[in-house]
């Protein structure tokens, strides 16, 4: 999530909040996305809540990555760690 915009407007308020996605699906699909949360919230006795919440996918990429995700159980060798500056 990052900062987004609120409008206060009396008890019904509106805003935004902005979105970056990337994900690997467990069937090895990727997708990469930007969206958009279009909300609008309520003040109730118990505070505010969200009256309605709409995504709006903005961008959308699931073009397939080069290379693969390191293995968790690899740790580099030394002269990988030297050669990367790392010690």
């Amino acid at each position: 999530m990052h900062p987004g915009t609120i409008q206060l407007e009396g008890d019904a308020t509106s805003g935004r909040a902005y979105v970056s996605e990337f994900g690997r699906f467990r069937d090895g699909r990727l997708h990469s996305n930007y969206a958009v949360y279009h909300d609008r919230y309520q003040r109730t006795p118990d505070g505010w809540k969200f009256a309605e919440r709409v995504y709006e996918v903005r961008y959308l990429d699931t073009t397939p990555l080069a290379g693969s995700a390191p293995r968790a159980t690899e740790a580099p060798t030394e002269n990988e760690s030297s050669a990367n500056g790392r010690r």
